[in-house]
């Protein structure tokens, strides 16, 4: 069971946070593996460790919910006042290599814009890692442009999107051709490490969220995707760096879900 997040709740798990990166520490047992999932949503924390702003809906795991990963867990959050997926990598890769000595083996696992900013973070490791990359728009989604939507679907359906995807800076960089996928973003530090690229196509229906999603790709022209991103845009990283790569029928809303129970 996840938990609701809302201004009433105390997280007492917070590991490390800075203007651009939320790291909450879930113990499964002691080891000397860890593992860092990064959802791809946001959250910012006040003082006392109080949510003070979230992604409309989002739900935090509860430490059952990763129990097959045989580790210490780490999730990650993008923080509101995050400045983007550079600045969020830069401080991610800083509390690894200075607080993550003790464990022989580090996995990083990022779904979504977080499989973006740790492709893009991979050349600031010091120490050689799991990167594990599912759902990710290495060339950007349209969803996250929101005058592209606005032309692509009715008034009431963008209201609904309005209220759903936020055009904060780490959106805004994976807008395709933005500044951070143009000029900024350099994956070739994914050589460097063991990297599995996770392709997510939604092609049978196996929720109601599947349902949603295909709506969602039917509205914004997808012939192949997620429903949030197209399978081209995913497998860009795959296509310019050697990595193993797996696809998998899922939406982008289950896709990391449907990896971590495998």
């Amino acid at each position: 069971m996840r938990i609701r997040v809302d201004e009433k709740l105390n997280i007492d798990t917070v590991l490390y946070k800075t203007p651009n990166t939320l790291l909450l520490g879930l113990r499964n047992k002691s080891s000397d593996i860890a593992f860092i999932v990064c959802e791809g949503t946001s959250m910012s924390v006040d003082d006392e460790n109080h949510p003070c702003k979230w992604g409309k809906h989002l739900t935090i795991p509860s430490r059952k919910e990763y129990n097959l990963l045989k580790g210490d867990v780490i999730t990650m959050y993008f923080p509101f006042e995050c400045k983007g997926l550079q600045q969020a990598g830069e401080d991610l890769a800083f509390y690894i290599n200075e607080n993550m000595k003790c464990y022989k083996r580090i996995v990083i696992i990022g779904h979504s814009k977080a499989g973006v900013c740790i492709a893009n973070m991979a050349r600031m490791l010091i120490r050689k890692s799991v990167l594990i990359f599912v759902s990710a728009p290495f060339e950007g989604t349209k969803l996250a442009d929101s005058e592209e939507v606005k032309k692509r679907v009715t008034k009431t359906e963008f209201g609904i999107y309005d209220k759903y995807f936020n055009q904060h800076p780490v959106d805004l960089d994976i807008i395709p051709n933005s500044y951070f996928l143009k000029e900024v973003a350099d994956f070739s530090g994914v050589t460097r490490h063991t990297c599995v690229n996770i392709i997510s196509e939604c092609v049978g229906i196996h929720s109601v969220e599947d349902i949603i999603f295909k709506y969602i790709a039917f509205r914004m022209g997808y012939e192949h995707s997620d429903g949030i991103v197209s399978v081209s845009s995913q497998k860009a990283l795959s296509e310019s760096y050697q990595m193993r790569t797996m696809e998998i029928d899922a939406s982008h809303a289950n896709s990391l879900k449907k990896v971590l129970e495998k």
